[in-house]
């Protein structure tokens, strides 16, 4: 996902505090459920750190823009990314890459495919990533680097033609990591213990033990002391069955998906290591897709089904590993902060329909419904305590429930019903303009670290024109868009405190335009260029800063989170044939973003100032097509960014994910059987 963003000018991506969000046009943000869905084979994935896993092996990714509850089982706001998995090829086929890169970086992949008779198909796919050096310094002595260990991934998917009209895939993923794939960096020290808090001031060059406080701002560094460990790991197992008959088609999608996830670290980015947070949690789902397809006469249509039962588990705690409160403590023990989370039961249900008459050869409308419920679940008990090796955790006050360990429980429903309309014209023989009209819908939730009533769902109004074309047989495609969002109820993370919470920002708008142009200029060059504009801001939304203590801020006006004003890609690659029959593909991307925020508060310290990506790909194949190599350059030019950020009273200031810096590499490659 970090290097398909660079190719798609409206996506961004970006990791903060252990969350990872996909937007699409300033539209995303999982928040305990996608904003934008992604799917392998399509596979619904519940967790934003699950899907960014097991992506080994693919034949294609789809980016499709804007609400598409209409058409796929998992609403979603912001739009969907496919991830499509290589099929089993009708003859025996492989390769095994192998890679080497900075940073001691070795990598391995593995893949055979074939018939196993003549209606059943194999293939198998594999790699790991060995990475024995982190490009984020640990400053902190006697503490290992960061971003390091390793990362393995396995795929299996058997496809079977069980008769003319009825065949079946089943595909089993299985994906881990473990290492140190954490860091939370300064970005903007705020050291100011005193005015955040209240409490009286005091020297904060040191602690109250009198031992100096180090922390830094430079890039790809850090102090985290203390233990920083990352377990993760999926289990995926799906069956997909397909029936065609002369008119209509049935597809089946069933899955079961298992993830887990374990990090630790210190969350305050500094040498004092207060804060060390451990994250434990469990996520079970199953899912049915049903959908039912077909054409009769100039019309078009596709109705289904989906069911999701997602139960999840988790457990946050923050340890302050040594006694830095600026006051003097009645006891010898720890404070402590804990969150559990035994059960969040989320179960969703949905029933689509989309139709598409031609009125004639040239004018189609469109036009589809979906009705989505989801009844929830939520238990949940906290508190801030102390940690006693004798007693255990001892609590003062309790988030909730009045005796620990009784547990909040709430249970509540969502539901909506939404719509989507379209007209499309087709302009001579290659170009199509359309207008459309769609709504999404994204439900509440509830917070672990409150008790407040669950957030409110999240609802938009999206309407797009658009012009698409393609010219000189093919040689030159081009596509244009504006579009524009209203928002209900729009959900934000924030930060307050020790918990993260989400709660409803109100109304929020965008504004924006695309325009994208491939063009093959001759046998050996081709170029492409595309741009997006965005105008985006929060409606009315008064907002506390745990940075800024006092009265809550009015946000009116500023611009969303990771909504860029202006996104720009600019490609170019050329081929070289060999005499000895081989050839040279050579290929320079670059990728420009403006101003990036991260916060509601239209600050430039809670945001990214204008950065550029350039890449550069060198891929060499040999004439009888058995060897290929690979030579490239990621941020070729070193731009040292981050790619998310929070902001944290407790935590002094402002951290953030630093994107990876420049990286050389090379792979090479040895093909066997047919291609």
């Amino acid at each position: 996902m970090n290097q398909i963003q660079y190719a798609v000018p409206s996506l961004h991506f970006g990791e903060n505090y252990g969350n990872r969000n996909i937007s699409i046009r300033g539209v995303g943000s999982f928040l305990e459920q996608p904003g934008v869905l992604t799917s392998i084979n399509g596979v619904v994935q519940p967790s934003d750190a699950s899907s960014q896993v097991s992506l080994l092996d693919l034949a294609r990714v789809e980016v499709l823009r804007g609400p598409q509850g209409t058409l796929y089982g998992r609403n979603a706001n912001g739009g969907v990314v496919n991830f499509i998995a290589a099929a089993p090829t009708d003859e025996l086929y492989g390769y095994l890459k192998v890679g080497f890169a900075e940073y001691e970086q070795t990598t391995a992949e593995i893949v055979v495919s074939g018939p196993i008779t003549d209606r059943i198909g194999f293939r198998i796919a594999a790699s790991h990533l060995d990475a024995n050096e982190g490009w984020v310094e640990n400053l902190e002595p006697g503490d290992n680097d960061l971003m390091l260990g390793e990362k393995s991934n396995a795929r299996v998917i058997v496809t079977a033609e069980l008769s003319d009209k009825f065949d079946a895939e089943i595909m089993l993923a299985h994906s881990e990591q473990s290492g140190r794939w954490t860091h939370w960096a300064m970005t903007d020290e705020h050291f100011d213990y005193g005015v955040m808090t209240g409490l009286p001031a005091l020297d904060y060059s040191n602690d109250p033990a009198g031992v100096p406080i180090l922390y830094t701002e430079e890039p790809h560094k850090v102090y985290m002391p203390g233990p920083v460990n990352t377990d993760r790991e999926l289990d995926l197992y799906s069956l997909t069955l397909n029936w065609h008959s002369d008119n209509f088609s049935i597809k089946s999608i069933t899955a079961q998906q298992e993830w887990k996830n374990a990090e630790d670290f210190a969350a305050d980015s500094s040498s004092l290591g207060i804060l060390q947070r451990s994250t434990v949690g469990e996520n079970k789902s199953f899912s049915q897709e049903i959908n039912i397809s077909g054409t009769a006469g100039n019309l078009d249509w596709l109705v289904g089904g989906f069911y999701m039962d997602d139960e999840r588990s988790d457990n946050f705690i923050i340890d302050f590993a040594v006694q830095a409160l600026p006051f003097p403590l009645p006891f010898p023990y720890t404070p402590y902060v804990e969150n559990q989370r035994p059960t969040y039961d989320n179960e969703t249900t949905g029933v689509f329909a989309d139709v598409t008459y031609s009125v004639s050869e040239d004018l189609r409308i469109g036009f589809g419904m979906r009705h989505t419920k989801e009844e929830k679940r939520s238990e949940h008990v906290g508190g801030f305590g102390v940690n006693s090796d004798a007693a255990g955790f001892i609590p003062f006050i309790t988030n909730c429930a009045p005796d620990w360990p009784d547990l909040y429980v709430q249970e509540w429903e969502d539901s909506s019903n939404t719509v989507r309309a379209s007209v499309e014209y087709d302009v001579g023989e290659s170009g199509m303009t359309y207008v459309s009209y769609s709504e999404g819908f994204k439900s509440g939730g509830t917070n672990s670290g409150d008790c407040n009533p669950p957030w409110e769902p999240e609802t938009i109004e999206a309407t797009e024109i658009g012009y698409k074309a393609a010219f000189g047989n093919g040689q030159t495609t081009l596509r244009a868009a504006i579009f524009n969002y209203d928002y209900s109820d729009f959900q934000v993370l924030q930060v307050l405190n020790h918990v993260v919470p989400i709660t409803n920002a109100g109304d929020a708008e965008i504004m924006g335009a695309e325009l994208e142009i491939n063009t093959a200029i001759s046998d050996r060059w081709l170029i492409n260029a595309a741009v997006t504009l965005l105008d985006s801001e929060y409606g009315s939304f008064l907002n506390s800063d745990g940075l800024r203590p006092g009265e809550p801020y009015q946000n009116e006006g500023n611009p969303l989170n990771n909504a860029p004003e202006t996104s720009l890609i600019l490609g170019a690659a050329y081929d070289i044939p060999l005499s000895s029959g081989g050839g040279v593909k050579l290929s320079l991307d670059a990728s420009y973003r403006s101003r990036v925020y991260f916060r509601e508060f239209g600050l430039k310290e809670d945001s990214q100032e204008a950065y550029t990506i350039v890449n550069f790909n060198a891929n060499w194949e040999s004439a009888e097509r058995q060897w290929a190599a690979r030579f490239y350059v990621t941020n070729l030019t070193d731009e040292e960014h981050i790619t998310g950020m929070q902001g944290l009273q407790t935590t002094y200031g402002r951290q953030g994910f630093w994107a990876m810096p420049r990286q050389v590499g090379f792979e090479l490659t040895r093909f066997f059987g047919s291609r």
